[in-house]
This record gives C-alpha cells, structure tokens and sequence, in this order.
C-alpha cells in the first residue's frame, strides 16, 4: 500500500509524514512545480502529470490519497465523489464542505453558534461577509454594509453565500477523528494571514481575504476544553446526519468574541494548511504522543494500524 497526494496545499506535510512511518509515496506533480518540490528531496516521489485530473484516468488501486484543499478546488468535489479513488477520510463529508446549504446544516446540528446567513438582500440589517463557494482560500470575499453595497460588489459570474459579519479573533482548530483508537483528538490551533486583511495600512476601501499563510495559536487550557467538546460534538453530528463515522482529520473554523462567545462559521472535512506550522509538532500532539507528531505522520500512523487491524477500507471514501 502507497500513500500518495497531489501537490499543492500540504502535500509536503503528508508525504514527510508516510515517509516517516516507511510507507512508500506518490505525489502527483505538474511540471512547472517539480523542481520545487525537487529542492526538498522528494524525486523518488514525485510523478508528473499535466494536470490533477489526470489522476482521474490513473490505475490507482493500490494508493491511499489523501485529500486537500487543493484536491476540492482544482479537481472538485464532485468528481472525487464520482470516482473510484481510495480517499483517505469521508467522500460524504467532503460533499458536505462544498455545499453550503449542507455545511451549514451540518455546524447547527453540532449545536454551534452560527452567524446568520441571508438569502434575501432585504434581510440584511447588519454587515456582512460575502463568501463564495468553494475552497479557495478565500478568493472573492468581500465584506458590506448594506444591499445595495452587496450589488456593486458582486461578480455576477460567482455564487455567495451572505454571512453576519462576527467581530473577534479567528481561532481554527484542528481535530483528528481516530478509527482506530476511537477517540477525537484535539490536534492544534492557528490563525489564517488573510493578505491586506491582516494589515494595517491600506489604501483602498475594502480589505481582501485572499489566505497566503498561518500563525500558530496556543490557546488558554479552559477554551482548548470547549474546543474539544465541539469536536466531539462535530462528529456525532455528521454520523446522525450522514450515517456515516468519520475518520481522520477536519477543522472548525470559529470566531471568539469579546465576550467569549465561539462562533463556528465554517469547517473542513480535511487536512487543513494551518496544520503545516506545526510540522513537526504541535504542543497539544506532542503531550498526546509524547514524540513529535505532525498531521502528517498521523494519518500515516492511523492508515498503518488499520492495516494492522484490517478496518483500512472502513477509512477509505
């Protein structure tokens, strides 16, 4: 068994971590990216392609991929549901991140505070965040004061969803759902730098909040324990809903108001790109394995044990 990816996103974090744990790896490259990922010692890994779909039209049998933001937004998460892939985590849940009918369904359900989301502009009667469909990295949102400001805004040729604009600081949290130990693991915390959203000195009239990288965040022991009961809660959610357990790793994406307040406003039912400031590890993966531990290695611990106790295809999308 081979544990490939493609290469984007963070597809050095997960290759590093299967190479740790022995496994063979693939990473499907396009050209102009090989010398890149070349200059960190992966040649033995890489394959190269013309584009990510040509993993669509690969034999592949004997690959575990693992999912990425990249593997939603480049290839979409309708063909990876389509395909014959073996999917390392939930196709379901992958559907479910995509949708934001569904995402949102899917956080109420888990009990989390939910800012409003408006279909009609003559509801809005608070700013609000403009996001579109999608992981791609928050390309295209833009923030609004009003409807009519909404319209000028738009692009015409995007779909949006309208979401309560929350003031406070980002806090997104990573879990990993383990099969086989069964139990949810709080694994770290970061905060996305959203590009001249997170500066302070501009001079246009609208921030974007377009991700170019992420600060690690430890967060104070009596919030990590709320987190952690979200996660659990998440969990038990998507298996009500989708009939289905969840396995690997995921994100909830909150914010925290001055009143402490946590706010869920989105999640990933993947391997995040905040997860690759703790390679190689976080300190909360650290005391639950007393090693260094990145997210990485961990999926590749997780695909090895449920070898081990033959339940692999249980985990596979």
């Amino acid at each position: 068994m081979k544990i490939g990816t493609i290469a984007s996103h963070s597809a050095l974090n997960i290759i590093s971590g299967a190479k740790a744990e022995g496994f063979d790896t693939l990473l499907y490259c396009p050209q102009n990216r090989v010398k890149f990922y070349q200059s960190f010692g992966l040649d033995d890994s890489i394959v190269e392609i013309e584009s990510f779909d040509d993993i669509l039209k690969m034999d592949l049998s004997e690959v575990v991929l693992i999912p990425h933001g990249s593997f939603v937004a480049h290839i979409g998460a309708q063909k990876i549901l389509k395909s014959d892939l073996k999917i390392f985590g939930s196709k379901e849940l992958l559907k479910w991140e995509s949708n934001r009918d569904l995402k949102t369904k899917l956080l109420k359900e888990a009990g989390f505070a939910v800012p409003r989301e408006f279909l009609d502009f003559g509801e809005i009667d608070c700013p609000v965040i403009a996001k579109t469909n999608g992981a791609a990295g928050g390309d295209g949102y833009f923030i609004a004061e009003s409807a009519s400001e909404i319209e000028k805004m738009m692009n015409p040729d995007l779909q949006y969803t309208f979401q309560e604009f929350v003031v406070g600081t980002k806090v997104f949290v990573t879990y990993f759902q383990s099969m086989a130990k069964e139990r949810t693991e709080v694994f770290g915390a970061d905060i996305r730098y959203e590009t001249d959203a997170d500066s302070n000195l501009r001079f246009n009239e609208r921030p974007s909040f377009v991700v170019v990288g992420n600060v690690p965040l430890v967060l104070r022991e009596s919030i990590l324990a709320k987190y952690y009961d979200m996660g659990v809660a998440f969990v038990n959610a998507f298996h009500k809903l989708a009939q289905q357990k969840m396995v690997g790793p995921f994100c909830i994406e909150t914010i925290i108001d001055k009143n402490k307040q946590i706010y869920s406003f989105e999640f990933s039912g993947r391997i995040v790109a905040g997860t690759n400031v703790w390679i190689p590890s976080s300190p909360y993966s650290y005391v639950q394995f007393g090693e260094p531990m990145w997210m990485g290695r961990r999926i590749a611990i997780e695909i090895r044990e449920l070898v081990e106790q033959e339940r692999l295809d249980q985990a596979l999308g």
